[in-house]
């Protein structure tokens, strides 16, 4: 187990032990981009990102956003399964201040393709970022000429962007 893992398995036993749930949840490590942390609340865990959760405060402060949820609804069902104000509370309980989104610099997912798509009745071309579903007909609004699939780029993509 890395520290950062230790670290969240020892918080997790804290809080449990000051703001008990009926079973104690599993933490989850997931490579999420964007989210920080996710409360599965039917299968009782927590799911963390590796890739944004670098340090202990991070760390600390997102285990106790999640955890405020599966406490919000265990304490009053489904209806708190939000950031209304049960969950709110359970924040504040837990000695944290109830804000809803991290700011941690993330990686937004990168264009990965061109679609490019043109109407038979006019020649207007259409570009998509991803294909339309097969086994349906897409028509242009204007014309209504059938749309055909003229070409898919594959974009390269640096990683390195925010």
């Amino acid at each position: 187990m890395t520290p950062l893992e230790l670290r969240a398995e020892s918080l997790l036993d804290e809080l449990m032990e000051k703001y008990p749930l009926p079973q104690r949840p599993a933490l989850i490590w997931k490579p999420l981009r964007v989210t920080a942390g996710v409360a599965y609340y039917k299968s009782n865990s927590i799911g963390l990102s590796r890739n944004l959760l670098t340090d202990a405060e991070r760390l600390d402060s997102t285990l106790i956003h999640e955890y405020a949820h599966l406490l919000a609804v265990h304490r009053h069902g489904k209806k708190a399964a939000n950031h209304g104000q049960f969950w709110k509370d359970a924040m504040k309980d837990l000695g944290a201040p109830p804000e809803r989104t991290h700011c941690y610099q993330v990686q937004r997912n990168q264009v990965r393709q061109q679609v490019t798509y043109e109407c038979a009745k006019c020649g207007k071309k259409f570009f998509k970022r991803r294909r339309f579903p097969k086994r349906q007909r897409f028509f242009h609004i204007d014309c209504g000429g059938g749309l055909r699939l003229v070409s898919v780029e594959i974009k390269t993509s640096d990683h390195s962007a925010p």
